[in-house]
């Protein structure tokens, strides 16, 4: 049974995988001021991803879904409690298993055991959700992406044997990626701040809800070819990307209006207003990248200056968007706490740490574009300010015990 105590808990181990995820981001950033034998930055970078949006995002948007959208009732279904202890576990063994060995047999297991494990929750909760509002039409949508975007896991085995690393193994990852981030995490995370603005009794247009879902959904498979440009494909499919794109752009208008409709009646404090425009501001960034890069000369660009551009949009998504706008659901959900001076404190951190290590990936990309040889420390700054989105996260971690027994 998942009720708000135990989703509470389940929200602070999410919160410490999160954390202990920041903590390898930070090796890894050590690694390239003071490199080190120990640290193989391939399988730490696998350990971090994959506990990033595994055990953090998945984990806490899919236990909000649950306690959000299904029904106290349905919630007593022990498939619930079951599937997110395996989804728990199997993640943070992730956290070892990737750094230790990469990509080998134990963490093959662990995603196996994972992925068979989402499927089971999943299938339940679209099984449980009641309402057809637009929040659920959101969440169900995503859990179809996640759904989609599981197969390439399944599929990159058989591609691994038959074929190795070719170009078909990437785009294969990237299919996966693609439908995980702008299908699951996008819907998913709408759906429950919709949700939210209707607990809170906040009133945004049913019609604009709409249109903002039928824009988005109507891009989301062929914004599949963005992600496949670098390698050397048809020029249909910059085509293909560049509507895509647009579509995308139209459904940030009606986003942008549900946001000035529901702006007008916040009532909110100043973090949860910071976290709202902060995570909303980065969503339009993610849109406008996505537009630029169904352009033949920035998708050269971004691939030579990876480093920069493409881990800056990463980030983009992952942290300014998806972490941003997640602790504020979890936040106006009361499950979360950041009222306390030292979540206050973790909040702003953590803001300010993203913005600035953002901002010095895309700089020292542009510098590099335009032929100046600038930012020599652009490494020992990226370590400084990664430290700084690590305070962040702990603060925010550490404020949630101050009071616990009181709750």
């Amino acid at each position: 049974m998942i009720q708000k105590t135990t989703v509470k808990y389940i929200y602070i181990y999410a919160l410490a995988l999160f954390l202990l995820s920041a903590i390898v981001g930070v090796l890894m950033r050590w690694n390239f001021v003071y490199p080190s034998s120990f640290i193989n930055y391939k399988n730490f970078l696998q350990g971090h991803s994959h506990v990033a949006f595994l055990g953090w995002g998945y984990l806490a948007i899919i236990s909000a879904i649950i306690h959000i959208f299904i029904p106290q009732q349905k919630r007593l279904n022990k498939i619930y409690s079951y599937s997110i202890l395996v989804g728990l576990v199997t993640s943070a063994l992730m956290l070892f298993s990737f750094p230790l060995a990469g990509y080998k047999a134990f963490s093959i297991v662990l995603l196996s055991v994972f992925g068979i494990s989402s499927y089971v929750l999943l299938i339940r909760v679209l099984k449980d959700l009641e309402k057809t509002s637009v929040a659920n039409k959101l969440v169900k949508y995503g859990i179809y992406y996640y759904l989609l975007s599981s197969l390439a896991t399944w599929f990159l085995v058989a591609v691994i044997i038959t074929q190795g690393k070719s170009i078909l193994y990437h785009n294969t990852i990237y299919f996966y990626l693609h439908f995980l981030y702008n299908g699951f995490f996008v819907f998913g995370l709408f759906g429950l701040l919709f949700k939210v603005f209707e607990n809170h009794q906040i009133l945004i247009s049913e019609k604009y809800q709409n249109k903002f879902f039928v824009f988005l959904n109507i891009a989301c498979i062929p914004a599949y070819s963005l992600s496949i440009l670098w390698s050397n494909v048809s020029s249909i499919y910059y085509v293909i990307g560049f509507i895509a794109s647009v579509f995308q752009l139209i459904s940030i208008c009606y986003l942008v209006k549900l946001f000035q409709q529901a702006n007008s009646q916040l009532k909110w404090n100043f973090i949860s207003k910071l976290l709202l425009k902060f995570s909303l501001i980065a969503y339009s960034l993610k849109i406008g990248s996505q537009i630029l890069s169904s352009f033949p000369f920035f998708v050269e660009k971004s691939l030579a200056l990876k480093p920069f551009f493409i881990i800056g949009y990463l980030h983009l998504f992952t942290l300014a968007f998806m972490s941003a706008l997640l602790l504020l659901i979890l936040n106006k959900l009361e499950i979360l706490k950041l009222d306390s001076f030292i979540g206050k404190f973790g909040i702003y951190c953590f803001l300010i740490g993203v913005l600035i290590t953002e901002g010095i990936l895309f700089l020292k990309g542009f510098f590099i574009l335009g032929g100046y040889n600038v930012m020599s420390n652009y490494n020992a700054f990226l370590l400084i300010f990664s430290f700084l989105i690590l305070i962040g996260i702990l603060s925010v971690f550490i404020s949630q015990f101050i009071g616990l027994k009181k709750d």
